[in-house]
């Protein structure tokens, strides 16, 4: 089991949409389906094609964001949403494999099903978690300072900050 950030949108803008279809859900809109990626190098290429106008950079960052969201990242694995409408962190495990809902959001939307179960305020965790939680990326693993121990400690109910 892993502990994974995926934000949802840079403002939050798909905060009520996560929680209201219990689903992790990241942007690239001009990405179609990706069910059908096997490969990074076939992600990397349809990433060129959509966004020409990137970086190599640019493109490096994406492709290493949206391949754990539709790859790496399975089903028991914790996730941590860092709520920008309110002060906490909303926690849930994930249930299933990426799927691409194209109704949910006018050109499309890549989501993975999540059971969110526990939103905690932010002045429960301890200022490294928090700054873990904080990070630029839409999706990233957290491992730093036993994040995934201490968390799953803090939903047990076995410790009061993490």
């Amino acid at each position: 089991m892993s502990l994974w950030l995926v934000r949802a949108g840079k403002y939050g803008e798909r905060e009520q949409l996560a929680t209201d279809n219990n689903i992790a859900v990241i942007g690239w809109q001009l990405m179609p389906d990706l069910s059908g990626i096997k490969s990074r190098e076939q992600l990397r290429g349809l990433l060129k094609e959509k966004y020409p106008e990137a970086s190599a950079n640019r493109l490096r960052n994406h492709e290493s964001q949206i391949w754990p969201f539709i790859e790496i990242i399975k089903k028991g694995d914790l996730v941590v949403l860092p709520l920008k409408s309110r002060p906490s962190i909303l926690l849930g495990t994930v249930d299933g494999d990426y799927k691409y809902q194209p109704k949910l959001v006018e050109g499309g939307i890549h989501t993975r099903p999540v059971k969110w179960f526990k939103e905690i305020p932010r002045s429960n965790f301890d200022q490294d978690l928090l700054y873990s939680f904080g990070a630029f990326m839409t999706v990233c693993k957290i491992s730093r300072n036993d994040a995934e121990n201490r968390v799953k400690a803090m939903i047990a109910g076995s410790a009061v900050k993490v």
